[in-house]
């Protein structure tokens, strides 16, 4: 990690759209010359939502970030937000990039957004992506 240059964390949820916008971070670090920090955050205990995560992200790494240094695949289990607050307090991180989907009003109500939670809690810069609810071929 370069000590001057903030580290950008680029948080996935592996789902529909997360490559369009690991995409889209490349490139945003491509311009800024930024190393990234992959992120995903599985729940706590039980089993997890996707099958080997690691490998998802580093699939995706392999597919959309050539030339990008990918300093580090971070795994965590918890709340989304409080992990991803934490991380970004313990390391150089600007920004968080975090995509958001369109949610119902009912599913904001009963889901919460962890994209609101992060924008609220955050102590450095946050870019917002809308995601892309088909990803391109």
């Amino acid at each position: 990690m370069n000590a001057d240059k903030p580290t950008m964390l680029l948080c996935l949820d592996l789902e529909k759209g997360s490559r369009a916008l690991a995409r889209y971070a490349a490139e945003l670090a491509r311009r800024c010359g930024q190393d990234i920090h992959l992120f995903y955050v599985g729940p706590s205990g039980g089993s997890p939502v996707f099958k080997d995560p690691r490998a998802r992200l580093e699939a995706i790494a392999a597919e959309t970030m050539q030339g990008i240094n990918v300093e580090a695949i971070i795994l965590r289990q918890g709340i989304a937000e409080d992990e991803i607050i934490a991380y970004a307090k313990g390391c150089t991180i600007a920004p968080i990039v975090i995509g958001r989907r369109h949610r119902s009003a009912v599913e904001r109500i009963y889901v919460g957004s962890t994209t609101s939670a992060v924008l609220s809690l955050a102590s450095c810069p946050v870019l917002v992506v809308p995601l892309l609810i088909e990803e391109p071929k």
